[in-house]
């Protein structure tokens, strides 16, 4: 995660005395967060981004056709690359604004609007702070009021729309984090630490 960035977590959860989980970004995604003719992942965009090191791959970090460009992807991540794949382009045809080169440098490339794409940030959670900067508790309504106020906040001050759609704690909705998985929670006074999550996978589950 770009340093810059880990700052405005901070800024953010210090100025709304709050918490904010995020989810351990994609570290391949720095070396195009910024730069002209690259945007972050929509929630209109259900491909996954390319995991493989970038030393092996030139599009690592970026949306990519694992049908085209297996070599995107880990061994271990390739089957559900293609899967959302299949889903992404039902019919080997892509959603309106999207396009993929099928040859040449760019083969397997995927763009929106003649921008490449990047992973977005996905916010786990976010919750009250006391008086101390410790985690207060937050209901589910207060949580989404809170939402309001640090996804824009944090939004304008990244310069993208790093952070595209809700948190994963709007479980009870059926949006579902991956059952572990690290989550970055920064907090006020500079408060910081890493913890692996557990998410529900179904609506209605909590464990």
């Amino acid at each position: 995660m770009l340093h810059h960035h880990r700052k405005i977590f901070f800024y953010v959860a210090d100025w709304l005395n709050c918490w904010i989980g995020l989810r351990e970004p994609n570290p391949l995604a720095d070396q195009w967060i910024g730069k002209p003719g690259y945007i972050p992942k929509s929630a209109a965009c259900k491909a996954k981004t390319s995991d493989t090191d970038a030393s092996n791959f030139p599009f690592a970090g970026l949306v990519v056709d694992p049908i085209l460009r297996p070599e995107g992807f880990q061994a271990e991540t390739r089957n559900e690359a293609v899967d959302k794949w299949m889903k992404f382009a039902l019919g080997n045809r892509l959603p309106s604004g999207f396009s993929r080169a099928e040859t040449g440098p760019e083969k397997g490339l995927v763009k929106y609007e003649g921008s490449a794409i990047h992973s977005d940030y996905d916010l786990m959670y976010v919750s009250k702070a006391d008086q101390n900067g410790n985690l207060a508790f937050t209901s589910l309504e207060e949580a989404k009021q809170l939402l309001k106020l640090v996804q824009p906040m944090l939004n304008q001050r990244l310069g993208a729309a790093m952070i595209q759609h809700g948190a994963e704690f709007e479980w009870d909705g059926g949006v579902g984090a991956r059952e572990r998985e690290l989550v970055f929670r920064f907090g006020p006074k500079g408060k910081y630490f890493e913890e692996e999550s557990s998410m529900p996978q179904r609506k209605g589950f909590m464990h």
